[in-house]
């Protein structure tokens, strides 16, 4: 129990700290990726934009205080205030902006989003109150959507119970985008929330379901850090297959949790020890999700 609370407090202070602190100085970054779609990158999760005659649709929107700044941003590109937006999960650094363009946007998300936002939460170690009215989504759905949208096919899929219950994954297909939401941390061990019922198998599951899906040649918007390949998808698949094989051998051998996460991983997935997770994190998170089964 002691162990499970300090990694609880290791891995999620990260996220507490950026919930909370001043964002006036954070800026957006615009990378381009078509003529008419860009990754933004602001105080919170990475965003996908799409602009064109038909608006701008927005995947997630940030914290609430980037609002002006995402406008003044997509201003510059040729865009304006979002007339779509998709909530990938309820997370605050991914649905902040909700509470801002909820008048003017329609926001879609998978109907747990919505259940979730209208109830307070445990999150980061802190009581978040149900959101304002405008703040949740007027667009629910269960499966998947499709919207058509500045000349592309944008097909909204729900993946739930990996990283949350409700996370989703935008496919942007003439644009060869994906949009991954948490489901994805690039170059980095994810994180997934038994809390809000995600799961460590049913995650990996749901990755495997993005690449059957996903053409040779797409970019790949994680929902934290770099853009990627659909080679480091892989890549991040193969190293979470590697590292539940290794516990998995370990409990089989009889090995205690503290033997297992000693041994650590093979050298070749190390260089994902960083961001929210060390590797003695990640391995003590699966540990304890195959001990609840």
């Amino acid at each position: 129990m002691k162990n499970s609370l300090l990694l609880c407090a290791a891995v999620l202070l990260p996220a507490a700290a950026a919930a909370e602190e001043d964002h006036s100085q954070a800026l957006v970054k615009a990378t381009e990726l078509t003529s008419s779609l860009y990754m933004l990158e602001g105080a919170g999760g990475n965003m996908t934009a799409s602009l064109g005659p038909d608006g701008v649709l927005m995947v997630d929107d940030d914290f609430a205080p980037m609002a002006d700044k995402l406008v003044a941003k997509l201003r510059a590109l040729g865009g304006d205030s979002p007339r779509y937006i998709v909530n990938t999960h309820f997370h605050y650094d991914h649905t902040g902006g909700n509470e801002v363009f909820g008048g003017t946007a329609t926001i879609i998300a998978a109907t747990a989003v919505r259940e979730r936002l209208m109830q307070e939460q445990t999150l980061w170690r802190k009581q978040h109150p149900p959101v304002p009215a405008k703040a949740l989504p007027t667009l629910t759905f269960d499966g998947s959507l499709t919207l058509y949208h500045n000349d592309d096919e944008v097909r909204i899929l729900h993946l739930s119970h990996g990283h949350t219950d409700g996370d989703t994954v935008v496919f942007f297909t003439r644009g060869k985008v994906v949009s991954m939401g948490d489901l994805y941390f690039s170059g980095m061990y994810p994180i997934f929330h038994p809390e809000h019922e995600g799961g460590l198998k049913i995650f990996l599951g749901n990755v495997e379901t993005v690449l059957r899906q996903t053409p040779s040649g797409a970019k790949i918007v994680p929902g934290h850090g770099p853009l990627s390949t659909r080679a480091e998808l892989e890549k991040y698949r193969d190293m979470i297959v590697a590292s539940i094989a290794t516990v998995e051998a370990g409990i089989k051998s009889g090995h205690t949790q503290e033997e297992i996460r000693k041994a650590g991983l093979a050298p070749q997935w190390e260089p994902f020890s960083h961001g929210y997770r060390t590797t003695d994190q990640w391995l003590l998170s699966i540990y304890q999700d195959l001990s609840r089964r």
